[in-house]
């Protein structure tokens, strides 16, 4: 008799746990798709935030591809800017399996370390959240926040 009881006290508490979550849970669940996960979605929507730019983790992987086979990467983001830092590291995600170096600047000083990138080594810089400077030629622009500086602007203020 007693374990009757207890789980009919059980039952009861999830039939009232059940009502009272329906009308927060259904409207959610009717809202949302459910289905496959598109590709790249965690991607294309963290781009989309920060650039500006839909669906555009195919588009940024057609770029890194154009790149010369065997060089690196180097990203520029802002030390004290934690978009640019976030942005930094999506960008080395996305530019999969080439190497990649985050460069840590401060904007008002980072000509000088960017004069010092050997540009036999480095297939393109990557500005993310960030001008390059007056003397980098050639940028190509993605979205708002990212600026793709080809290898052979490097160097050239001198």
């Amino acid at each position: 008799m007693r374990a009757y009881l207890h789980a009919g006290l059980w039952c009861a508490l999830f039939a009232v746990f059940i009502v009272l979550s329906i009308p927060t849970v259904g409207p959610a669940v009717l809202e949302n798709k459910i289905g496959p996960i598109d590709p790249n979605h965690s991607t294309d929507s963290y781009l989309g935030g920060l650039t500006h730019v839909r669906n555009g983790s195919e588009p940024f992987v057609g770029m890194v591809e154009t790149l010369p086979h065997g060089k690196s990467v180097t990203i520029v983001v802002d030390a004290g800017n934690s978009p640019s830092e976030f942005l930094g590291m999506l960008v080395a995600y996305l530019s999969w399996p080439r190497d990649v170096q985050i460069l840590r600047v401060s904007p008002s000083t980072y000509a000088e370390e960017l004069a010092a990138i050997k540009k036999d080594s480095v297939g393109a810089v990557v500005f993310c959240d960030l001008k390059p400077p007056v003397w980098m030629k050639g940028a190509a622009h993605f979205g708002s926040s990212i600026t793709f500086v080809p290898a052979e602007s490097l160097n050239s203020n001198q």
